[in-house]
Formats: structure tokens, C-alpha cells, sequence
């Protein structure tokens, strides 16, 4: 008779698993709070000290009666408090609510909770929109060209003595109507924020719609498709108005637009292989009804 001698098979340790998991999630959140915090809070700093002058920056010149710079100054039809709401507020709200119809509509539990889910998103989504604004910042900051209001906000000291058109290189604003934010937001123009940031927050919302909310099966097939049209409508409204208002030119408007499509695209090409994107791959393959919608 043959014996045969079987090697120790090797359990695995529950406590020390559990253990191994705190600590590498431990370790995620220090650098986190050691690394990304600083960054950001180093970066949003500069952002707000360019935004109030005391970052140098750079002015362009102007030519004498300019007419592309002679524009009244009416106000903003999309003003920024209005936009701010709109690309930080709405979002988180609007991702919430959808989130949490999948939740108590799915018979397949996909997320473990909505506000969960919501948050990891919505870090996807303000990622993007901290990038854009950004990019923009720093091309404002190279740039300097005046808005078409330009005359009327700054009132610059040259303009009153120059004659024909001749070209200022050098100049102070002297208004005294107006705020020295305003006046330094005068030779902001290129590119547009508002356009940028707009259309942004509406691509990224009806790109989130589609890959979320969006089925053949839904009871209504109106929803999703309306939420998307408010949110492009909203997006072009608020751009072509930065024209109509004369607060930017339109080459301003379209490379602000440019910016605004790209965005989107990075944070889905970046977020391409994180569990936001394969939970949203499996959702696909996942029978669907959502019976609140």
C-alpha cells in the first residue's frame, strides 16, 4: 500500500486581511492630506490672488478710439453668481437625485450607496472643472487683451490724450466708477470663463445622464432627453450671451468653447480605468427599468 503525504494547506487570515485593508487605506488618505490638500489649497491661493490683482499679469495695449473696445458696460445677463450655482450646486444635486432612483429602482445592487456614489463622481466632475478653470487663469494671465467694454470700465489715462489710432503699449486704468477688481478684469478678455466653465458643467452633465440615467426601457422616454437639452441650451445660452452683452469678443468665446468641449473628454480619458468607469460599464450590461423616471 502506497502512502501519500499532502502538503499544509495555507488559510488565509480574515484579521490579517482586515488589517493589510485599514492600513493601505490609512495610507490613502495620509497622502492625501499630506500631498493633495497643500497642492490644491497652494494652487487655489494663486487662482484668487491673480483674480485680485496682486499676482503680476500681463496688459495689452489698445489703439486710440478703438471701436471693438468703446462698448457701454450693461451688466452680465449670466452673472457669476448665477454660474457658480449652476456648475456647483445643480450637479451634485442633479447626480444625487439620479443616483438615488438606480438605487431603488435596480434589482441588481450596483453601489453600495447614492451619496457614495455621488461623491466619487462628483470628485470626477470638480477635478474637471479645477483643471478648466485653470487653464483659463493662465491664459488670462499671459494675455491680458482688453473686452470690448474696455474704455468704459478702465478709462485708461492714455486713451485721453492719444489721437487717431494710434497704439498704447503702456497705460493705468483711472476709473473711478467701477472697482479696482473691475478695472482689472477690463484686460481679462481672452478666453471667456463663463463660456468655458458653462459648457463644461453641460457636456459633463448630458454625457452623465447618458451613461447613467439613459434606456429604451425607462416608462418615459422624455426625461433624460430634456434634462440633456436644458443642460446644452444652458451651456450655449450662457456663451452667446459673453457676445451679445459685449463682455468678450467672439474669437474669445470660441477658444473658450474649444476649452469648455476638451475638458470632458480629459476627465473621461483620465477616469477611463477607475471603478467610476467600469461600475459604469457593468451598469450597461445590467437589465435596467427604472420605474421612478
Amino acid at each position: 500500500m502506497q502512502s501519500y503525504t499532502y502538503g499544509t494547506v495555507r488559510q488565509k487570515d480574515p484579521e490579517g486581511q482586515n488589517e493589510s485593508s485599514c492600513l493601505k487605506t490609512s495610507n490613502k488618505w495620509l497622502w492625501r492630506l499630506a500631498i493633495d490638500t497643500p497642492l490644491l489649497t497652494l494652487v487655489l491661493a494663486l487662482v484668487v490672488l491673480f483674480e485680485l490683482g496682486v499676482l503680476p499679469h500681463h496688459k495689452n495695449g489698445f489703439y486710440c478710439n478703438d471701436p471693438a473696445l468703446s462698448h457701454k458696460f450693461t451688466g452680465d445677463s449670466v452673472s457669476m453668481q448665477f454660474l457658480v450655482f449652476t456648475i456647483l450646486i445643480l450637479p451634485m444635486a442633479l447626480i444625487f437625485i439620479t443616483e438615488c432612483i438606480l438605487q431603488n429602482s435596480f434589482s441588481t445592487r450596483l453601489f453600495e450607496s447614492p451619496t457614495k456614489t455621488m461623491l466619487h463622481i462628483y470628485r470626477s466632475y470638480i477635478y474637471g472643472l479645477f483643471f478648466n478653470l485653470c487653464v483659463i487663469e493662465v491664459m488670462k494671465g499671459l494675455v491680458g487683451n482688453p473686452r470690448p467694454t474696455f474704455f468704459d470700465i478702465c478709462e485708461p489715462d492714455k486713451a485721453k490724450t492719444c489721437n487717431g489710432s494710434e497704439y498704447v503699449s503702456s497705460y493705468e486704468c483711472t476709473s473711478t466708477r467701477f472697482s479696482k477688481w473691475f478695472q482689472s478684469d477690463s484686460y481679462h478678455s481672452f478666453p471667456s470663463g463663463h463660456t468655458s466653465l458653462s459648457i463644461y458643467g453641460g457636456l459633463f452633465m448630458a454625457w452623465y445622464l447618458q451613461r447613467r440615467a439613459f434606456d429604451w426601457n425607462h416608462r418615459t422616454y422624455c426625461v433624460v432627453p430634456v434634462l440633456q437639452l436644458v443642460c446644452l441650451s444652458y451651456a450655449a445660452a450662457s456663451s452667446l450671451t459673453r457676445i451679445t452683452d459685449h463682455r468678450h469678443h467672439w474669437w474669445d468665446v470660441l477658444t473658450g468653447a474649444v476649452i469648455g468641449v476638451l475638458c470632458p473628454r480629459t476627465v473621461r480619458e483620465l477616469q477611463n480605468k477607475s471603478t467610476f468607469e467600469e461600475q459604469l460599464d457593468d451598469g450597461k450590461s445590467t437589465d435596467r427599468t427604472i420605474s421612478g423616471v
